[in-house]
């Protein structure tokens, strides 16, 4: 007797990380032979939000994203307080989520961990929430969120170096507009008031890779729990390799006299005089003057 397929509706980043249009191809081959599926492609940023939300509008089971950390963003917003679930294939660069959700980064094996997901109990699990825009492991502002604005708007580099293209970014806003960074923005919570120059906020962790090297801001995060903030004080270019040595080596960041750090809070804000650059997942944002963090509990629903 011939098994029946499951329903999807796959949604495609065609420009997503590395793969060749060859083994993306492959993929979605392999994807249409176990899945019944409707499928989607993405044109342009922010589209598949309104794709994955018209999906769970139409009562779709599952919604599969094929493409990079940017991508599953996308896709994860336009899901968030719906029953659909969620099903990944990582296609990008680093695929933080993914990893947190123990999927192959394989692509090929994903499908396979896809289709045993479907026999295993849906996975639901907290977002964290930037005014209206959820994040599914990391937000930022300012400094970060400026590098990630500069990766994007150098695909080809994004796509030929990966993620050392990030960091080389990261560097160059360091050495440019970050060189020495007094505190531009404040951070407000049962914490108090805390002056910084920049912050990232984690829902998961790690906050990025270097290779398959984990890069921690964010030590004590953790998905089930609240969100953790990291910050600087300030910023100051002849830090970087204190800075570097603690995330690489010695794994303790948050104890640099420059480093605010706070975990497991429910909600927070931050403000500043001038508008900030921000990103959720790696995709960059409006500038603005403030934002609201939060938890979203068993905002996403999961195959994984």
């Amino acid at each position: 007797m011939t098994r029946t397929k499951p329903p999807a509706v796959l949604i495609v980043n065609p420009n997503a990380g590395r793969l060749e249009d060859a083994t993306r191809n492959d993929v979605v081959d392999t994807l249409r032979s176990r899945f019944r599926i409707e499928g989607h492609a993405t044109t342009a940023r922010d589209s598949g939000i309104a794709i994955a939300s018209a999906a769970a509008d139409s009562g779709a089971r599952l919604v599969i994203a094929f493409g990079g950390d940017g991508h599953i963003n996308e896709i994860a917003n336009g899901l968030a307080g719906s029953s659909t679930a969620l099903g990944i294939v990582p296609g990008g660069t680093m695929n933080v989520f993914a990893r947190v959700l123990g999927i192959p980064l394989d692509p090929l094996a994903a499908v396979g961990h896809l289709q045993g997901a479907l026999e295993r109990e849906v996975v639901e699990v907290p977002l964290g929430r930037m005014d209206d825009r959820y994040f599914t492991f990391s937000a930022g502002c300012g400094f970060d969120a400026e590098a990630a604005g500069r990766v994007e708007r150098y695909v080809p580099a994004k796509r030929r170096f990966g993620e050392l293209f990030f960091y080389w970014s990261a560097f160059r806003v360091l050495a440019g507009t970050y060189r020495h960074r007094n505190p531009t923005m404040k951070l407000h919570g049962d914490f108090g008031e805390v002056p910084v120059a920049m912050a990232v906020v984690c829902n998961a962790g790690p906050y990025a890779y270097l290779g398959n090297r984990p890069v921690n801001l964010t030590p004590h995060v953790d998905l089930h729990k609240g969100i953790d903030v990291f910050a600087l004080r300030s910023m100051r270019i002849e830090s970087l390799p204190a800075y570097a040595w603690r995330v690489a080596v010695s794994g303790d960041l948050v104890h640099h006299p420059d480093v605010f750090y706070a975990s497991d809070l429910e909600s927070f804000e931050l403000s500043s005089d001038k508008p900030f650059h921000r990103h959720a997942d790696g995709e960059p944002l409006p500038p603005v003057h403030s934002v609201s963090f939060q938890t979203a509990a068993n905002a996403l629903r999961v195959r994984a």
